[in-house]
C-alpha cells in the first residue's frame, strides 16, 4: 500500500541501508535497501585491465566486477574505460580501495557510503517529502513529491539537552542532565533519561560538545536512545537508530537560530542526512552537490587532493585582487541613507558570465559545474525572498522563510569562496580571480551610474552601495537599483531605507573610519547595526540591550534637530536609568557574563587573562574544559591585582558594579562619538555617579 511522508534519516549498516520515515499522521517506519558499495579503477594498461578483472572475478569480497565507459575529468569531457567493481559489503570495500589505490588511480573512493546509496541508488535527498511502498520493512519504490513552495519545515520535532558531569581522575562522570523546554530548563536524573525521551519523542536532539564528550558518555553510562537496536549507530553523521543528534552550534550558529527549515535547505542542497549537514563546513557541503550532479551525467569522481600551482608574481599582481570598498566618514549623522544590495551578486556572475571550474573566462555556451549545481538554488532563495515579502513580520512562517534563505545565502556566497580553493577538488584559482574581476566593474558602473544621477556615495563594499540625496524617497532609491540592474545586467534592490546612519571610527586610533562598523534606524523603525557591541556574541546581554534601546531612544525622530533637541535628552535618560541599575545590584548576573573562546591549552597563555583564569576555576570545580570551549563569566573585582580574584564563574557572587559601569559607558560613547553627538560631560557618568 502507497504512503507518504518525510525522509527524516539515511545511514549505512555494513551492506544495508537503513531509511527512517515520519509518516504524516507523526509515526515513524523504519525500512531497510540493500546496499553494494562500489568503485572505480584505472587500469595502467590492457595486461594491467586483464590481470584486474581476472584477479578480481571469484574473490571473496567482490560482488561484480565490469568495464564502464566514464568521464573522469571535468577540463577534458572525454570517456574513458574504467573497471567498475561492486563489493559485497563496506569492510569489503576498504579492503580494495586500500590494496588498488597503492598502484592505480580510483574514483568514487572517498566518498560516504551514505552519498554513494543516495547519489546512486535512492536518487532522493534527505528530509523530502516522499512516497512509498514496503514489505515486511524492505523498500519496494520511493518517489519523492514537491513541496518547494511551502515554507514550513517538515514536522520534525527538536530537543536540546546538557550533559551535567565532572572529572574524576581523569575520567568523565555523569551526573544528571538538564532539558531545554522554551523557555524553561529542568533536570533529569540520568536513569530516568530513557523514560523521559521515550515520552518526548524527539526525532534530533542538540548536545553541546556532541561528538567530542556528550555522545560517547552516553554510551558509557548504557543509556541508549535509540528506537530500535542500540547498534545501530553511525558517530560520524549522529544517527542512532532514528533520532539525530547534532552539536549546538552549526557554522557559528546555534541549531535554534538555524531552525530545523535552515537545516533541511542544507540538508537537500548537499543530497546529505540531516546530522552530515549541520556536521560539515559549506565547502564539503557544495562538494556532494558538485559529486552527484557530476555523478548522474556519468562522471566517475577523482579523490580529494591539496593542489596549488607555481604562478608569475606579476601575474598574481594583476589578477589576485579582491573587490572594492569605499571607507565612510566617521563622525558624521547621515540621514535618509539608502543601501542598495546586488542580489546573491557573486553567484549571479557565474551564472551570467558561465564563469566555472572548466571554463573560468566563460568562453563556452554551454553551463559549467558551478551553475549546474547552484542555478536552482539561486532560484529557490530569490523565489523565497518573494514569499517573504507577502508573510506578516513576526510570524512563524516568515522565520521559516527567513532561516532557508539564510542557510542558502550562506551556502551560494561559499560557492564563490572555495571557487579557487586548493583544497577544492575541481578548484580553478583563475575562476575565483575572474569573479572578482567582474564583481569590482560591477560596483564602479554602479556608482558611476549613482553619481551620474546626483546621488552621493556614502559607503560602498563590495556587492553594497550607500548612498543619499536630499528630498529622495523610497522610490527614487527603487528606480536607481532598477537602472544600475540593467546596466549592469546583475540583480539589485533597494535593501535598506536608512531615516540616520552612522559609521563608526577604528579603535586602532580613534580618527580614521572602520569598514562593516555601522549602525542606524530605518523608516520601519528597526535597528540595523554591525560591528558594534549590539551584534558582537561577547558583549554582555545587559549590555547589548542598553545598546539598542540607547540608539532607538537617540535615532528615532524626524530630523537632526529633533535627534540633538530631543534624541540625546532620551539617551541620556536612558543612560542614567542603565547606570543606576548597575550601582543599585539590580541586574540579573546572567544579563552580565561575558563570553570568550579558549584558543589554546591553559599552560600556553603567557598573560593571565580574565578567560583563562575562569577556565582555571571550571576545572578546579571538576568542570571537563577544552581548546575551543566558550567560558562563561563575570568580574566581580576587575582591578585586583590577583589575576584569579578578578573573576567568578557562579552567577550568585556579587558583580563589580565599577567596571560595568565603564563598559555600559563604552557602549554609549561608541554610538556618541559615530554620529558626531556630545553629551555635556561623560565623566559624571564613568562611575555612575549621574
Amino acid at each position: 500500500m502507497q504512503e507518504y511522508g518525510w525522509l527524516l534519516d539515511v545511514y549505512i549498516q555494513d551492506n544495508t541501508a537503513v531509511l527512517w520515515i515520519k509518516r504524516e499522521d507523526g509515526s515513524l517506519i523504519r525500512i531497510t535497501d540493500s546496499y553494494a558499495p562500489s568503485f572505480y579503477v584505472k587500469p595502467i594498461d590492457w595486461v594491467d585491465r586483464y590481470q584486474i578483472l581476472q584477479s578480481l572475478q571469484d574473490y571473496e569480497h567482490t560482488k561484480a566486477v565490469a568495464e564502464e565507459d566514464k568521464i573522469v575529468s571535468i577540463a577534458e569531457n572525454t570517456k574513458v574505460k574504467l573497471i567498475r567493481i561492486e563489493t559485497r559489503s563496506v569492510y569489503g570495500f576498504n579492503i580494495l580501495v586500500k590494496r588498488l589505490s597503492k598502484d592505480h588511480e580510483v574514483y568514487n573512493a572517498d566518498l560516504e557510503h551514505v552519498q554513494l546509496y543516495l547519489f546512486q541508488r535512492l536518487r532522493i535527498e534527505p528530509t523530502s517529502k516522499v512516497a512509498f511502498e514496503h514489505y515486511n520493512g524492505r523498500l519496494l519504490w520511493m518517489k519523492k513529491l514537491d513541496d518547494e513552495n511551502i515554507v514550513e519545515p517538515p514536522p520534525f520535532s527538536m530537543m536540546r539537552m546538557n550533559m551535567l558531569y565532572s572529572m574524576h581522575k581523569g575520567k568523565r562522570e555523569l551526573h544528571e542532565i538538564e532539558v531545554y523546554d522554551k523557555s524553561s530548563v529542568f533536570t533529569v536524573k540520568k536513569e530516568d533519561l530513557i523514560d523521559y525521551i521515550s515520552m518526548q519523542n524527539p526525532d534530533i536532539i542538540v548536545l553541546p560538545k556532541c561528538d567530542e564528550v556528550a555522545l560517547q558518555l552516553l554510551i558509557d553510562n548504557k543509556l541508549s536512545i535509540s528506537r530500535v537496536d542500540e547498534q545501530e549507530q553511525v558517530k560520524r553523521q549522529g544517527s542512532w537508530g532514528g533520532r539525530i543528534l547534532i552539536g549546538d552550534s552549526i557554522i557559528g550558529h546555534s541549531a535554534e537560530q538555524w531552525g530545523i527549515a535552515g537545516l533541511v535547505e542544507r540538508a537537500r542542497f548537499g543530497f546529505l542526512p540531516l546530522g552530515i549537514a549541520a556536521r560539515w563546513l559549506s565547502n564539503k557541503t557544495i562538494d556532494s552537490r558538485n559529486c552527484y550532479e557530476l555523478m548522474k551525467r556519468g562522471y566517475a569522481i577523482p579523490r580529494e587532493e591539496y593542489f596549488e600551482s607555481a604562478r608569475q608574481l606579476c601575474e598574481l599582481a594583476e589578477r589576485d585582487r579582491g573587490g572594492i570598498n569605499v571607507t565612510p566618514e566617521a563622525g558624521i549623522l547621515h540621514q535618509n541613507v539608502a543601501s542598495l544590495d546586488f542580489d546573491s551578486q557573486y553567484p549571479n556572475i557565474m551564472l551570467k558570465k558561465r564563469l566555472s571550474y572548466e571554463d573560468p573566462l566563460g568562453n563556452y555556451d554551454s553551463l559549467g559545474l558551478i551553475a549546474i549545481a547552484i542555478e536552482p538554488w539561486l532560484r529557490r532563495r530569490l523565489m523565497l525572498k518573494r514569499i517573504r515579502k507577502e508573510l506578516k513580520k513576526g510570524s512563524k512562517e516568515r522565520e521559516y522563510c527567513e532561516q532557508r534563505i539564510d542557510a542558502l545565502k550562506l551556502i551560494l556566497v561559499t560557492s564563490y569562496g572555495i571557487s579557487g580553493c586548493c583544497w577544492n577538488r575541481f578548484g580553478n584559482v583563475l575562476t575565483f580571480e575572474e569573479i572578482n574581476r567582474y564583481s569590482r566593474e560591477a560596483i564602479l558602473k554602479a556608482k558611476y551610474i549613482a553619481q551620474q544621477r546626483g546621488y552621493e556615495i556614502v559607503y560602498c563594499a563590495v556587492d553594497s552601495l550607500f548612498v543619499k540625496k536630499n528630498g529622495a524617497n523610497r522610490e527614487d532609491y527603487e528606480s536607481l537599483a532598477q537602472e544600475i540592474s540593467e546596466k549592469t545586467g546583475l540583480p539589485m534592490s533597494l535593501d535598506k531605507h536608512f531615516k540616520f546612519l552612522a559609521f563608526g571610527k577604528l579603535k586602532s586610533n580613534g580618527v580614521s573610519s572602520a569598514l562593516s562598523r555601522y549602525f542606524g534606524i530605518t523608516f520601519d523603525g528597526e535597528i540595523e547595526a554591525r560591528g558594534v557591541e549590539l551584534r558582537r556574541n561577547d558583549v554582555p546581554e545587559f549590555i547589548k540591550r542598553f545598546q539598542a534601546e540607547f540608539i532607538l531612544q537617540l535615532l528615532d525622530h524626524d530630523s537632526i534637530e529633533e535627534v540633538i533637541d530631543k534624541g540625546l535628552v532620551s539617551a541620556k535618560k536612558v543612560l542614567r536609568d542603565y547606570l543606576s541599575m548597575i550601582r543599585d545590584g539590580k541586574v540579573d548576573t546572567m544579563q552580565l557574563m561575558l563570553r570568550r573562546d579558549l584558543r589554546k591549552e591553559l599552560d600556553k597563555y603567557k598573560v593571565r587573562t580574565s578567560h583563562s583564569m575562569a577556565a582555571i576555576q571550571l576545572m578546579k570545580e571538576g568542570k571537563d574544559v577544552a581548546v575551543g570551549d566558550t567560558i562563561n563569566f563575570f568580574f566581580t573585582d576587575h582591578d585586583n591585582k590577583n589575576p584569579a580574584c578578578r573573576v567568578r564563574t557562579v552567577p550568585e557572587v556579587m558583580y563589580d558594579s565599577v567596571f560595568y559601569s565603564k563598559i555600559l559607558m563604552t557602549a554609549a560613547n561608541s554610538i556618541l562619538e559615530a554620529t558626531g553627538l556630545k553629551v555635556e560631560s561623560t565623566k559624571d557618568y564613568k562611575l555612575g555617579l549621574c
